[in-house]
């Protein structure tokens, strides 16, 4: 007599448990997407400034050695295979890790939509425990026209967005030690 009861038991325990899960809240739709990871190796990066020939692909992401000269003044960046919509992002987000011997307080991302125009946006670092990789965010509204990269209209197509930059704090010759990992973008 036992049995039958035991298997209704477990019958209507793991009902209950299904409906359950059932009911369970879904979690929230990723809502990010990874614009490039520098983890692997990503041919087409060009260099310039103090930085060229200064960049190296580390296990971890591209290292810019300020010990072999690297300074504010460089950057790097790569023309997008095709044009990607940020017109919904909120943030622009960068993954790195700074070195001890960094003494450059800002980075900047810049990107450039299909004729040309650069909106940029810097990013602190100063107060980054060095050797810890973090996430870095810049806000999509607070990205600002490059006056020297007007394109042919001076206005950010985010709907078409065709190149990604990184580049140093032009304001500061000092050495500039960091570890990208990677660039995502957030809605």
């Amino acid at each position: 007599m036992k049995t039958p009861l035991i298997r209704f038991g477990l019958v209507l325990l793991l009902a209950g448990l299904t409906g359950r899960a059932e009911e369970a809240p879904k979690p929230p739709p990723d809502e990010t997407s990874m614009l490039v990871d520098f983890r692997a190796p990503q041919p087409g990066i060009f260099q310039y400034g103090s930085w060229e020939g200064k960049v190296s692909q580390v296990k971890s992401g591209l290292a810019v050695l300020g010990d072999k000269g690297a300074q504010g003044d460089g950057g790097l960046g790569k023309d997008l295979p095709a044009p990607v919509d940020l017109s919904k992002a909120t943030f622009i987000e960068v993954a790195l890790g700074v070195v001890p011997a960094n003494e450059v307080p800002q980075f900047t991302i810049a990107l450039n939509d299909a004729d040309g125009t650069q909106f940029t946006a810097r990013v602190s670092v100063d107060q980054l425990v060095p050797g810890q990789p973090v996430w870095l965010r810049a806000r999509r509204a607070d990205f600002q026209l490059n006056p020297v990269e007007k394109g042919a209209d001076s206005a950010m197509d985010w709907s078409k967005v065709t190149r990604w930059h990184l580049q140093g704090d032009w304001n500061t010759k000092k050495p500039f030690e960091m570890i990208f990992i990677a660039v995502r973008v957030r809605k």
